[in-house]
């Protein structure tokens, strides 16, 4: 790690400090304004680290006993005296321990900064957290203080994080937000933004009625709208024309967030990759193609066409469509050395949305794309082996694998440890790969290779057809390697493909196979969903490209504060969506992140760049700002509930009834906390 990264991160650290900091300082300054005396003003929980006091300074720990002390020395000292004159000293209070602080030069409040970094607190006098309305009757203390002010007092501190978030939003679009725009950059095949109409290269201008800034607040949108709820969007085309569409998100069965979707990625730009790892680091783990561009390249012409790198994409991606599996070929330029060359960017397979990819039914062999660093078969499988079949250390072979058993019995030898033996099919010859553990945790109760697969385009062996589909119902077996389709000799499942798309629902289609060493041939009738998805069908690439950047930015300050109030709001009024979503079911807790996960996503903003770390961090303010204000006894919000109930019926509610409340909230935040702290270990380990 340069030291780029380590002082981005200790930003971040800083900045986590900075809106806790902020929030009690809404607390403080309100309680000062109220004139309540407060104790301690910490950044932190548990005992102090380093603190400051006004008449002491600077301390390693607490100053209190110290400041204690002094007083009490200096009461002792007009005790004797007192005394001396044969005076009777009155009894020691807290308005005299004021006074001689006072004489003292001794500030009434210890600035300190404590152990555990997660959190923070104004203790004012009069006030416990546990206790609401622990009793005192100096004038100064908080339960001595109307309504209204103690109102103020708790809701202070959320009043200042939305303030923070506002003002950190205005910042970040002054000096330039680097983000995706709200460009379709990739798409999958049957998903819900292809069935509305959506291309690749559309800009979103408005989804369900909102001007979208940029592509990753769509996301947020679709995860967070309504189960079954059609979503009007408005879009313009590549072409420059404009159109007004629906979409329906929907979950898709592949995603294990359980989020609702509509099958879109963000947007790309014909430059080579920026990576902070050289092609040795990733040699042999990622496709050879995705390393033939480096972060100088830039792609003039598609097929020969002259694109511009940053606008049409969307011409790579229609060339790839239309190519029937044929190689396309890019002339990249080095913006270094200003060298030209050109190179081939092979179609692959793309997955549908939701289902497995399947032709008629015909399901295929799957392909290593790329494996993890930390995978038990770095080094013995390579990128771009077809998988043939596997067997345990009992000699138990199976072939024919769909991705589904593929990784159904990778996690059935994992959960055993038992050995597996892994035959691929390599430049054209069978190539086995023994003694391997699948013992790399994917999710919860998961293991697997921490390989990625594709489906494999090449080999025209039917692994296995999907039940009650065309190809079932015609009798072809797994393992019936394809002939042709129609009378058309196929080479690849490119060539399947092409020829599927040509006939209609109810069409007989004559496929032949050779089985068991004869051709055979089978009479397939096509039905909707198989005609559907061969005409829809679409083509990716391995190629690695640069996400698609733009600058949102302003130098006119009224701007900057409009597009601060709506990213402020918008924030806040998603927190409390998700939470809807939460109850309601449509969103899974296990997606909640916690501290663990808050510091790790920090951590990845904080390295894109400092407009990205400020975005979170007012992120982060404005839903601290959310969850304080929650109406749960021990959070501001809880307080404030206890204020607006003492104001209707004239008095506080008991100390019992507190007591027990601030217990129960106590109890739940410790629960939530500790539910958040697993999630976030889980998914980092992959439990």
């Amino acid at each position: 790690m340069d030291f780029a990264n380590i002082g981005s991160i200790l930003l971040l650290v800083f900045g986590f400090g900075f809106v806790i900091f902020w929030h009690e300082l809404g607390h403080f300054l309100a309680a000062k304004w109220s004139d309540v005396k407060v104790e301690q003003f910490a950044v932190g929980f548990g005992q102090a680290l380093i603190s400051w006091r006004k008449g002491l300074g600077f301390r390693v720990g607490t100053s209190k006993q110290e400041y204690d002390r002094r007083i009490q020395r200096q009461i002792e000292e007009k005790r004797v005296k007192q005394l001396e004159a044969h005076e009777e000293p009155p009894p020691a209070t807290v308005e005299q321990e004021d006074r001689i602080a006072s004489e003292l030069g001794l500030g009434e409040t210890e600035y300190r900064l404590n152990w555990i970094p997660l959190g923070g607190y104004v203790k004012m006098l009069g006030q416990d957290d546990l206790y609401a309305n622990a009793e005192q009757t100096h004038p100064r203390a908080y339960n001595m203080k109307p309504i209204g002010k103690r109102m103020i007092i708790v809701s202070a501190g959320v009043v200042m994080n939305i303030i923070l978030a506002f003002f950190g939003f205005c910042v970040l679009f002054l000096m330039g937000f680097h983000v995706p725009p709200a460009i379709v950059g990739d798409m999958q095949p049957l998903s819900p933004a292809q069935e509305a109409g959506m291309r690749v290269g559309d800009r979103i201008l408005y989804f369900n009625d909102k001007y979208q800034h940029d592509f990753t607040k769509i996301g947020l949108n679709v995860a967070l709208s309504e189960a079954g709820e059609a979503l009007p969007v408005f879009v313009r085309h590549p072409d420059g024309s404009e159109e007004h569409l629906s979409v329906t998100p929907r979950k898709s069965d592949e995603d294990s967030t359980g989020f609702l979707s509509i099958g879109i990625d963000g947007p790309r730009q014909l430059t080579g990759p920026e990576t902070d790892k050289s092609d040795g680091d990733l040699k042999g783990l990622v496709p050879e193609e995705s390393l033939a561009m480096t972060a100088d390249d830039v792609v003039t012409a598609v097929n020969g066409q002259p694109v511009d790198a940053k606008k049409d994409y969307w011409k790579f991606d229609a060339a790839v469509q239309n190519s029937a599996g044929a190689p396309v070929t890019l002339t990249v330029k080095n913006q270094k050395s200003g060298a030209t060359r050109e190179i081939q960017a092979h179609p692959v397979l793309e997955e549908p949305y939701g289902k497995p990819l399947s032709f008629a039914g015909m399901q295929t062999r799957v392909q290593v794309m790329a494996i993890q660093p930390e995978s038990v078969v770095k080094g013995k499988l390579k990128p771009g082996d077809v998988i043939v079949s596997i067997a345990n250390d009992a000699h138990d072979s199976i072939s024919d694998l769909t991705r589904q058993k593929l990784t159904k019995k990778l996690n059935e030898y994992g959960e055993q440890g038992a050995k597996v033996s892994i035959t691929v099919l390599r430049d054209g010859k069978e190539v086995v790969v023994p003694d391997v553990v699948p013992n790399i945790r994917l999710a919860k109760g998961r293991y697997g290779l921490g390989v990625q697969l594709l489906p494999d385009s090449q080999t025209l062996v039917v692994t296995d057809t999907l039940p009650e589909s065309p190809a079932a119902k015609a009798g072809i077996p797994a393992g019936a390697k394809i002939v042709s389709v129609n009378g058309q000799p196929v080479k690849n499942w490119f060539d399947v493909r092409t020829q599927l798309a040509k006939v209609s629902a109810n069409d007989t289609v004559k496929i032949v196979a050779t089985v068991n060493g004869t051709d055979k041939s089978f009479d397939v009738v096509m039905d909707a969903p198989s005609e559907q998805l061969a005409k829809n069908m679409r083509y990716g690439t391995t190629m690695a490209f640069h996400e698609l950047q733009e600058v949102r930015h302003t130098s006119n300050p009224l701007i900057a504060a409009a597009w601060g109030v709506g990213e402020t709001r918008d924030l806040i009024l998603q927190f409390y969506t998700t939470i809807q979503r939460f109850i309601q079911g449509s969103v899974s807790p296990k997606n909640v992140m916690g501290p663990v996960g808050i510091v790790g996503a920090g951590t990845k903003f904080a390295l894109k760049g400092n407009d990205w770390l400020i975005w979170f961090l007012s992120m982060i303010s404005a839903n601290l700002a959310v969850v304080n204000f929650l109406p749960i006894p021990i959070v501001d919000g809880g307080l404030f509930v206890f204020l607006i109930l003492e104001k209707l019926q004239g008095k506080p509610l008991s100390p019992r009834a507190q007591s027990i409340a601030q217990v129960i909230g106590l109890a739940l935040i410790l629960s939530v906390f500790l539910f958040v702290t697993y999630q976030d270990i889980a998914r980092m380990r992959g439990f």
